[in-house]
């Protein structure tokens, strides 16, 4: 029986979606449906905070909800790097003994990275610490600290200027160098941290092959997402 996913781009910026599609065609089986939902225009351009987090998740689940969407589909991917409020509203909305897994590539990535990795890092959008980044890191982890936990770094790119064509090369050059800070921080793993970064993973790999450091392992967390919810999906579902 084949599935039927819906990925969710919680941020009104259509370019991302576009993205998103890019990258996990590919991985898409023959047996599985991929729809793509982008948030209605009047929502948040993009998710920086908890009051643009809060704003797009009521949104969405309203859109969502009202149209059916949540009873069509099987899975649902929240394509933000964030523990992003959407995701509990839809798990919530379903209830506890719902087949339909509702997952984000949140908490997809940083599972995949701990299976692969002895020390992780993330690398991010927009300036300055990422306090609620690290945050949310030790709330999946269940701990205060973690010497797995090499911290996140902002690469100064804004989450629209990602998919911007004339800000392309500039992208590329944050891109490559935010990488080798990562992996000077000690990570032998990389998670790209943004859902705009989806298909990105060349960039990352040769900024830290060109800073002359030990090559890593990179995360693209939708793709991680979409995996572990394609699983859910077939092995959860109820069997005749």
């Amino acid at each position: 029986m084949g599935s039927n996913i819906l990925v969710i781009n919680p941020n009104s910026t259509r370019a991302i979606t576009d993205g998103l599609r890019d990258a996990l065609e590919p991985y898409r089986a023959h047996d599985v449906a991929l729809s793509y939902y982008t948030a209605p225009s009047h929502a948040p351009t993009g998710i920086r905070d908890f009051r643009t987090g809060i704003m797009t998740a009521a949104i969405c689940f309203s859109d969502l909800d009202g149209t059916g969407a949540l009873e069509r589909h099987d899975g649902f991917l929240i394509c933000c790097f964030t523990d992003h409020p959407l995701q509990h509203m839809i798990r919530e909305h379903l209830g506890p003994t719902s087949h339909k897994p509702c997952i984000g590539m949140f908490e997809a990535g940083v599972s995949k990275a701990l299976m692969l990795s002895r020390k992780f890092g993330v690398l991010s959008t927009g300036t300055g610490s990422k306090p609620l980044l690290s945050k949310g890191v030790m709330n999946f982890l269940g701990a205060a600290s973690s010497d797995r936990w090499a911290g996140g770094i902002t690469s100064g790119i804004s989450i629209e200027e990602l998919r911007e064509p004339g800000a392309r090369v500039e992208v590329e050059r944050r891109m490559r160098e935010t990488a080798a800070q990562v992996a000077r921080n000690g990570a032998d793993c990389i998670i790209m941290g943004c859902a705009g970064m989806a298909g990105m993973e060349p960039l990352v790999r040769e900024g830290v092959r060109e800073a002359g450091l030990p090559d890593v392992r990179v995360v693209d967390a939708a793709v991680a997402g979409l995996a572990m919810l394609v699983g859910m999906v077939q092995t959860d579902r109820p069997r005749s």
